[in-house]
């Protein structure tokens, strides 16, 4: 009999993994919230204009670097985490994993057509930046739920 081989990544990926999300979602999510501007600004109240650090943070290429490092650590962080093996890899984790996806491309199917019928010009615009993200980090809610679930369960049993 054949073994399908699947192709996950070694389980210390997913700690390097939440190490890459966690803040990259943050700084994406604070920079989303400002209007994809650069480093937000309702961060800098209080802090002079004029000063060096708000130059440096307001500049073209600051916000490039910053925009780059959400996009790209969320991207990363959320493959690490969701492409990393559990410490026991079984067929039932895969058949968790495989209905996780299938959840999460329905919603994510949904979202898009909702946001199409809905938003138009610049909002649609901002909807579909953050729609980049929302089928990794759907798969990571859904997949994390269910295996919180079965993990209780399996306690429950004991």
């Amino acid at each position: 009999m054949l073994m399908k081989k699947t192709f996950l990544l070694p389980h210390s990926f997913k700690k390097a993994g939440w190490a890459i999300l966690v803040p990259s979602f943050i700084i994406g999510l604070l920079m989303f919230i400002d209007g994809c501007n650069g480093f937000p600004g309702y961060l800098m109240k209080g802090v002079d204009p004029a000063g060096e650090l708000y130059r440096v943070l307001d500049s073209d290429s600051m916000t490039a670097v910053l925009n780059n490092i959400a996009i790209v650590g969320i991207c990363v962080g959320s493959l690490f985490v969701a492409c990393s093996r559990e410490p026991i890899e079984d067929e039932l984790i895969s058949q968790v994993r495989l209905n996780s996806l299938l959840i999460a491309l329905y919603l994510n199917t949904a979202f898009i057509i909702v946001s199409a019928l809905c938003f138009y010009g610049l909002d649609y615009l901002y909807v579909m930046i953050g729609n980049i993200f929302t089928m990794l980090l759907v798969f990571l809610v859904v997949y994390e739920v269910k295996m919180w679930r079965l993990k209780k369960s399996l306690r429950d049993e004991e």
